[in-house]
């Protein structure tokens, strides 16, 4: 049986934790390829040409809000009938009058946000069970001698 063709998630996002976090999500759907975005500037030069199968798109980016981006986004060859995702902690925005499809409020909760990305994608790619489960964080993350800044 001939390997699924692999597709592409563009995810825009400039919180380094947040984009750990959709990295792990992804590697559970092998046939999914997660590129990553740091800034609106940089998701429309990364897209043009890449021909997502799902945007994700953070709200609170730092030269722009998603909102503003996503009709650029969707002028692009390739990205106009992507099912777009705002990922935000922005509880009050309404999708309403925007072409995103649907809000996933941050936290994220992984057994949606997978059953989501698989209905969006048409992705039936599930990791084999001896990858379902996320590795400890890398050591540069650790966060043993973090100290919370509150009292």
């Amino acid at each position: 049986m001939p390997k699924p063709a692999r597709q592409t998630v563009l995810y825009v996002e400039d919180h380094p934790v947040n984009v750990l976090l959709m990295a792990a999500i992804l590697e559970r759907r092998p046939d999914l390829d997660l590129v990553v975005a740091n800034t609106g500037a940089e998701a429309l030069r990364l897209a043009e040409g890449l021909g997502p199968v799902l945007l994700l798109l953070d709200l609170g980016l730092p030269d722009c809000h998603g909102s503003e981006l996503l009709p650029r986004l969707r002028a692009l060859p390739g990205c106009a009938s992507a099912p777009a995702v705002a990922v935000t902690a922005d509880a009050d925005f309404e999708i309403e009058g925007t072409s995103f499809c649907e809000l996933w409020p941050k936290p994220l909760v992984i057994d949606q946000v997978l059953q989501r990305i698989d209905t969006l994608t048409g992705s039936t790619a599930a990791a084999p069970p001896s990858q379902r489960s996320f590795a400890p964080p890398p050591a540069r993350l650790a966060l043993a001698s973090f100290e919370p800044a509150w009292p």
